[in-house]
Formats: structure tokens, sequence, C-alpha cells
């Protein structure tokens, strides 16, 4: 996570650059990857089969086109969790931003204005005491609701995809000894 350096550049920056790289590794992923590679492939000499096998017996290839689906179909898939897993994180993250922003700013803005309020209103002492509150708010160095919020529940979304994502791949794996053993 070298490129993710928020304390020197910003968080806003360093998550362009956290972009820049995930955007890299998933252009590696599938073009280089060793399962992307195998399942390409697969389908390849699939396909290759199903047209020497056309050609001979000018027949309908259908095994050897069902295995090339079959090949391609598993890289669909990986694809779709891909775009899940960025969905998810996404929403949560904009969720975590839009918590911290409703701790650290809204709620010592919102005693702020208040207090404004009161002093227009000529109630000194108790916009005094609003702005004691704001101060207070703002003291805090750790956001405790939303450290709560976020950290404490363990169901949520990104969670339940992680764990429907790791059931897709032990599946896989059991499916490949499955065969291998056949």
């Amino acid at each position: 996570m070298a490129t993710f350096s928020y304390k020197r550049d910003g968080l806003p920056l360093s998550l362009i650059r956290l972009h820049d790289t995930i955007l890299k590794g998933l252009v590696d992923y599938f073009e280089k990857s060793k399962e992307v590679r195998k399942g390409i492939k697969q389908s390849r000499k699939a396909v290759k089969q199903a047209l020497k096998f056309a050609k001979k017996k000018n027949v309908n290839p259908g095994i050897k086109i069902g295995m090339a689906r079959e090949a391609l179909e598993g890289i669909r898939e990986e694809l779709t969790y891909t775009r899940k897993s960025i969905a998810k994180t996404y929403s949560n993250l904009d969720e975590a931003l839009d918590r911290i922003q409703n701790e650290r700013l809204m709620q010592p803005l919102f005693l702020i204005e208040k207090a404004h309020e009161l002093f227009r209103e000529k109630q000194v002492e108790k916009g005094m005491e609003m702005l004691k509150k704001s101060l207070d708010e703002l003291d805090k160095k750790v956001l405790v609701k939303t450290r709560t919020a976020l950290f404490a529940g363990t169901s949520n979304q990104v969670t339940a995809l992680k764990d429907e994502i790791e059931e897709y791949k032990e599946g896989k794996r059991l499916g490949k000894k499955k065969k291998e053993n056949q």
C-alpha cells in the first residue's frame, strides 16, 4: 500500500492513486492470472476440437461447445463477483463517509448554528452553553459512534459478500478435485 500515503498527500489524492493501482491490477488479473489464462486456454482448445469434429463428421459438436462455454462462464462469474465487490465496498465506504460527516461536522455545526441563533435572540447564557457543547464535540478525537456502527457490526453487506465469494471459491476447488478424481 505504498501508494496510499494519505498523511502526505491527503486522502482524496491517495484514493485516486489507489484507484489507479486497483485498475492496473484488474487489467493484469484478467490478462495474466493463472486462472483466467487456464479458462481461456481450455475454451480455445474446446472450440478447436469442436471445429475439427464439425468439419470431419458434419455434426453438431455440442459437448465441446459446452466445455468452451463452461470455461468462459467461470471467467464471467469472476467478473460478476468483482463487480459486486466494487459496488458493495463503494456503498459501505460511502455510508462510512456519511457517518463521519454527521459525527465530525454536522453535530458541532448544528450546535454552533443554534448558539448563533441564541446570541441573536439575546440569550447569551444559552448561547455560551451551546458553544461549550460544540467545543466538546470538536475536542473529541475518536469517532465513537461511527467506530461502533462500522466495526462492531459483523453482518454488513461486505462481510456477507466476502462469505459468498469464499463459498464460491471453495465450491470451485471441490469441483476441480472431483473432476481430477474421476
